[in-house]
């Protein structure tokens, strides 16, 4: 328990301090005055000033603010606020704007990329294996069930032979909820061996309803150089980009609902259980989680930076600010929203600790072993 939360706090201390920081230093390089920088939301139990900045540490962690003077942002400020200083946020030029608002997307990025370029340069790059043998088992899974193990080698499905890792994933996929037989090859048995396993059906961006039994690939792993190491963690970043637009494409499609979601209880046990798998996989979890931070931070909604941003581009369509009111207004409503949809993750969360039988099916933690099936 106490790794778990240690681990919960790192992770997101870390991530909300990085994104938070992106907005802060792009103020400051673009002369907008900050008047509070602050981790977490609510009363706050350490403050310190220092110059036109109040740095806080507030009471609820679950995010923090920038507060740039003249913005209409999640402090809700009235017109009142914006006097058209040249230090405040509405006085500066549409792209310098659209620079602050990203900047914390941008570092969560960042953050990303560092952590995986360390990785691959210092534990190498993992490749999975083309051969149908058994990496990692995930846990409360058909496969760890029926009693598959790592390095058994599958050489058939329902009597189809399979050849390669793609073939035997394919077959998986296709025998959803039905009992399927798996002729497997097992180091330290000199007979082959055949298995039942049951596939459940499970929900995957980009594909639909599939078949899964909690198999990983085996893994090579790969040394390289620093440009290597590079190449390699830009890769990871961008295919974990790709990944969380699949998530939310599924949602906005309706091939995946809001039940699927995890929250912050979902994010503090897979913290621990990476923090159990040792550094490596911990500062994976890391990144993986600061890529879907800054994904939905960008998300077009109100309060979050994606809304900021479509503010701005109407304002620079339309040539003048848009009301002040208006603004307070949206931004009100997409507090609301964010609140509801809060409590309906907590509330899945708080599900999955009753019945630990129902993962959530759009929000899995990554590891070093590639796609699972």
């Amino acid at each position: 328990m106490l790794l778990t939360t240690l681990s919960f706090v790192v992770v997101i201390g870390v991530i909300i301090l990085v994104h938070e920081w992106g907005h802060f230093i792009a103020a400051r390089l673009t002369g907008i005055r900050v008047d509070t920088f602050s981790i977490g939301f609510g009363p706050a139990f350490w403050k310190h000033r220092r110059g036109n900045t109040e740095y806080r540490l507030a009471w609820f962690p679950l995010g923090g603010y920038v507060k740039m003077a003249g913005m209409v942002d999640e402090s809700l400020d009235d017109e009142d606020a914006i006097t058209g200083a040249p230090d405040e946020f509405m006085s500066k030029r549409t792209w310098q704007k659209a620079f602050v608002i990203s900047a914390g997307v941008m570092m969560n990025g960042v953050l990303a990329v560092v952590l995986y370029t360390c990785i691959a340069a210092f534990w190498g790059v993992g490749r999975p294996s083309q051969e149908a043998v058994l990496g990692g088992l995930r846990p409360d899974m058909p496969a760890l069930a029926a009693g598959l193990q790592s390095g058994d080698r599958v050489l058939s499905v329902d009597g189809t032979p399979v050849a390669d890792w793609e073939s035997l994933a394919a077959a998986i996929h296709m025998r959803s909820g039905r009992n399927v037989e798996l002729r497997v090859l097992r180091a330290s048995s000199p007979d082959t061996l055949q298995i039942l396993v049951k596939p459940q059906e499970s929900l995957q961006p980009g594909k639909g309803k599939v078949g899964l039994i909690g198999i990983e690939p085996d893994i090579v792993v790969e040394r390289v150089g620093p440009l290597g190491a590079l190449a390699a963690g830009l890769a990871r970043t961008g295919s974990e980009c790709v990944t969380a637009y699949q998530t939310v494409a599924a949602l906005v499609t309706g091939q995946a609902g809001i039940k699927d979601l995890g929250g912050p209880i979902l994010i503090a046990q897979m913290s621990g259980q990476s923090a159990r798998g040792g550094l490596a996989v911990f500062l994976s979890f890391l990144a993986f989680i600061s890529v879907n931070i800054g994904f939905l931070n960008i998300l077009p909604i109100p309060v979050l930076d994606g809304g900021h941003l479509v503010y701005i581009a109407l304002e620079a369509v339309i040539r003048r600010p848009l009301p002040v009111k208006l603004k307070l207004w949206i931004q009100q409503a997409g507090m609301i929203l964010l609140l509801l949809v809060m409590v309906l993750v907590m509330k899945n969360d708080v599900l999955r600790l009753i019945q630990p039988d129902q993962p959530a099916a759009t929000q899995a933690a990554p590891d070093s072993t590639g796609d699972g099936r």
